[in-house]
């Protein structure tokens, strides 16, 4: 049984730090509004993925979407939740397997691998019930945004040690004679698991691990349907999206026949032609991912609707498509925001208006500072759901844009 006391004393030293709203636009004087409350737009209702030409396209929330900017680090409420999870973890399977497994027959020993496998897949429905409980509250402005984010890596971390618990138990399972674990519904379960352990999540655990760090480009939105979360990593742009909307668990499967292959390549019609890793796990839900030119796809897509219920991509910010670029000519400065498809990044650049040189300038957000453009005089950002205004500012002077994005 694993030791407590390092964990326990390692979590005292984490520090917490909170969400940064994103406000409203100020009055025309140029004032930022101080409200607590976060941006609200309302969404066009759809289920299917937003289409998206020459890349791929992009689940996204209905309805009315809470969206702002928060930074994230160290902190003490996600470290405590990921020890006593890891302590309940290990007091588990040690008092239904391991204290007794060794002197019992094969019958007791199957008994206890069961038992600690039926055990094992409550705490796995868990972590769905804890991350739609937690969306819910935020998107009702009952949460904050640094706390949906510390539930969402809390599940990372327990599906990570539930998948290893699984694994010892396929093992134990595999020296009792004449019992097994069904082949099939392990490896659904070691899917479900999976589908809490993204690219988004890993990305802000590593985050979370700098703490020099001091302000961070991750946006959080919500809405009754579910949750998005995005964030630039250096030139990566990676978003994860959930619509609970999409799921029906009660449906029949309507791909019985084997049509849900191809239903990739009506989901996602430009990265399907790179070809698909797929996985059937129906009658329950269906499982892809795509690598392309862009960077990586995955999505989840529920046997009944149809629909994608789940989607992860990382995507080089630099080779997607890009809309029309719209500049702001000042006499100080020369402000240029090139947007991409479906509210993906948008670069930020700013010039010198007589030489055309690169400027460093700080770069804000609804009175969100988000960081400083580089040498180039360019800045990757993940953009907030809607309308937003946006500040670049040096000693010489600003220039202010009200941007219209994606609603």
């Amino acid at each position: 049984m694993t030791n407590a006391t390092p964990a326990l004393l390692a979590v005292l030293l984490v520090l917490s730090l909170p969400a940064i709203p994103l406000v409203g636009a100020g009055p025309d004087d140029g004032s930022i509004d101080g409200s607590e409350a976060a941006l609200l737009q309302d969404t066009a209702s759809g289920t299917e993925p937003t289409a998206v030409d020459n890349t791929t396209n992009r689940l996204q929330l209905t309805g009315d979407v809470r969206s702002e900017y928060t930074e994230y680090g160290p902190n003490l409420g996600t470290a405590l939740a990921s020890a006593d999870d890891h302590l309940r973890a290990d007091h588990d399977q040690y008092t239904i397997v391991d204290s007794e497994f060794d002197g019992a027959t094969a019958e007791e020993r199957a008994a206890m691998i069961q038992t600690a496998y039926e055990r094992l897949a409550e705490r796995a429905d868990e972590l769905e019930r804890r991350e739609r409980e937690a969306v819910s509250a935020h998107a009702a402005g009952d949460r904050s945004s640094t706390e949906l984010l510390q539930t969402l890596v809390r599940n990372h971390n327990e599906a990570a040690m539930l998948s290893r618990d699984l694994e010892t138990l396929e093992d134990r399972a595999a020296s009792v004679p004449g019992y097994s674990l069904s082949a099939s519904e392990v490896r659904a379960d070691h899917k479900a698991l999976d589908y809490h352990q993204t690219s988004l999540r890993t990305t802000l655990e590593r985050l979370s691990e700098r703490p020099t760090s001091t302000h961070r480009d991750i946006v959080v939105s919500t809405s009754e349907t579910g949750y998005s979360v995005a964030v630039m990593d250096g030139s990566q742009y990676v978003v994860e999206t959930s619509r609970f909307d999409n799921r029906d668990e009660t449906a029949p499967d309507r791909f019985e026949n084997g049509e849900a292959y191809d239903h990739t390549a009506e989901l996602y019609p430009w990265a399907s032609e790179y070809g698909p890793h797929f996985q059937d796990n129906s009658p329950d839900y269906y499982w892809a991912e795509m690598g392309h030119d862009h960077g990586r796809l995955e999505f989840y897509f529920d046997s009944g609707t149809g629909d994608v219920y789940r989607e992860m991509q990382q995507l080089s910010a630099s080779s997607l498509p890009a809309m029309d670029a719209t500049s702001w000519p000042r006499d100080e400065l020369n402000l240029t925001v090139t947007e991409t498809p479906a509210n993906g990044p948008a670069k930020i650049t700013v010039t010198d208006p007589e030489t055309g040189d690169p400027v460093r300038s700080t770069v804000t957000v609804d009175g969100v500072e988000l960081g400083e453009t580089g040498e180039d005089g360019t800045m990757w950002i993940a953009q907030p759901v809607g309308t937003y205004d946006l500040t670049v500012s040096t000693e010489a002077g600003s220039v202010n844009a009200t941007i219209t994005g994606d609603q």
